[in-house]
């Protein structure tokens, strides 16, 4: 029991520090350190916060697609297709069905709502630096 927690609280550590990281990004490219008007430094860190949130909470939508089978065509295709350009590579001819079975049998990546759920923090921080942006 503490183990699953242990490994549940590391991978929002690690989530939330890959999202501040895309924000301190964010934040240096605007300049934000030397501002001084605190309407455009509060512009700037909506700007800042929705970033990350979207990038996390869109990245966790992709491993969504993947786990289900989105991309199974396309990367059936490419396989089939390189080893048609290096025939001397020997490799197991297999269906789609086979395929599909292979990659995606074991149900695909688990435990990645902690990527979704980070991003969500972060945007609900930048709607409401929107809010605060706007009342001003």
């Amino acid at each position: 029991m503490k183990k699953s927690i242990l490994k549940i609280i590391s991978a929002y550590a690690v989530c939330l520090a890959l999202g501040a990281a895309m924000l301190l990004i964010v934040l240096f490219a605007y300049g934000y350190f030397g501002m001084t008007d605190w309407a455009e430094k509060c512009k700037v860190l909506c700007d800042a916060f929705t970033v990350p949130g979207l990038l996390l909470m869109l990245f966790s939508a992709l491993v969504f697609l993947s786990n289900h089978g989105a991309f199974a065509g396309i990367g059936y295709g490419v396989g089939r297709f390189f080893k048609m350009l290096i025939p001397f590579l020997k490799y197991k001819d297999e269906t789609y069905a086979e395929y599909k079975e292979r990659k995606y049998g074991n149900g695909g990546i688990k435990g990645y709502s902690c990527i979704f759920f980070s991003g969500l923090a972060y945007f609900l921080v930048a709607i409401a630096l929107l809010i605060v942006y706007v009342g001003l």
